[in-house]
């Protein structure tokens, strides 16, 4: 069968820690949806690459590409964390390196698994005159509670010059217009504020992208970025995820050490099975057989968090969902 071109890609970034990890996306997202309409693009050094690779199934390596990463000297200077390396800076040079024929850009982290249909929607989703779409991160829904930790968010995100109303949108999923994201030079500003203001960038390249994109961005419902606070709040059945994010660690794939439900760490079993890294699946002592009943502070948060998604304008939901 001809190699189809593609004018949109699906392009994860992963180091050597994230690359078996980043392969179980990736055939998360053919197993939803066989004939999406994108090329799947591995950004990632040699020495990232696992042994083993080239030793899947030919099918699969015939719809995943690995674009090698060269830019390493223009990221050198940049923070880091505890887990997070350069590797996390390598979506910003995406616009820049992918080939001319992609209009569109989807960005995944690694630690992802799509279990519904409905990624390719995002391929053709009209932007409205932004360089990206975003699904809200936690951080700032988690500003219907009083304390501490809400406060220092609060203070981050003003440390960003953002207003305390402004949303703020996590990176691990985005959804880029390549032309208005390197008219509007979102890369170079990104960087320059990373390089001026590091002390700021507590979520690193995140924290730039919020920093500079302000509010021209299109928010996403957590059905496309359903991160590891909402798995808490019982509310997989009401929002339906189709992209699970688990941002948390340790990662449902560090199987000894994974407490969470063991359902997720099952998924990582199933798709490592058949590869040549099946004697990674073990099993997992700490796992939740079943999911920890809710707590009365969390189901009162649960409460205010739908009434805030309700009377959100999303771009991919209906007026008063969920």
């Amino acid at each position: 069968m001809p190699h189809r071109e593609y004018r949109a890609a699906i392009c994860l970034t992963p180091d050597a820690r994230y690359f078996k990890a980043a392969i179980v996306a990736a055939r998360s997202i053919l197993a939803q949806e066989p004939d999406i309409p994108a090329d799947i693009v591995i950004l990632c050094d040699g020495s990232d690459v696992a042994p083993g690779y080239d030793a899947l199934p030919a099918d699969m390596r015939a719809r995943i590409t690995l674009l090698p990463w060269e830019r390493s000297s223009e990221i050198a200077a940049l923070p880091l964390g505890r887990h997070v390396t350069q590797a996390a800076y390598r979506r910003l040079f995406l616009p820049a390196l992918l080939a001319e024929r992609y209009r569109r850009i989807v960005y995944l982290d690694s630690d992802v698994v799509v279990v519904r249909p409905g990624l390719s929607r995002l391929l053709g989703l009209e932007l409205a005159g932004r360089p990206v779409a975003a699904a809200i991160d936690m951080i700032f829904l988690k500003d219907f509670e009083e304390g501490p930790l809400t406060a220092e968010f609060r203070a981050y995100r003003a440390g960003l010059g953002l207003p305390l109303a402004q949303p703020y949108f996590n990176s691990g999923l985005l959804v880029i217009d390549r032309d208005l994201w390197r008219e509007q030079a979102v890369t170079e500003r990104a960087l320059a504020f990373l390089a001026a203001a590091p002390a700021r960038c507590l979520f690193h390249d995140q924290s730039a992208l919020n920093a500079v994109l302000h509010n021209n961005w299109l928010p996403l419902s957590p059905r496309y970025n359903f991160m590891g606070d909402f798995q808490l709040l019982d509310l997989e059945t009401r929002i339906a995820p189709i992209v699970m994010h688990f941002v948390n660690h340790p990662k449902p794939w560090h199987f000894r050490d994974w407490a969470g439900e063991d359902r997720f760490a099952q998924i990582y079993r199933d798709w490592l099975a058949d590869t040549p890294w099946a004697a990674d699946a073990l099993p997992s002592p700490h796992a939740l057989r079943e999911p920890a009943p809710l707590t009365p502070a969390f189901t009162a948060f649960r409460e205010r968090l739908l009434a805030y998604l309700r009377a959100q304008a999303f771009a991919d939901t209906a007026a008063g969902w969920p």
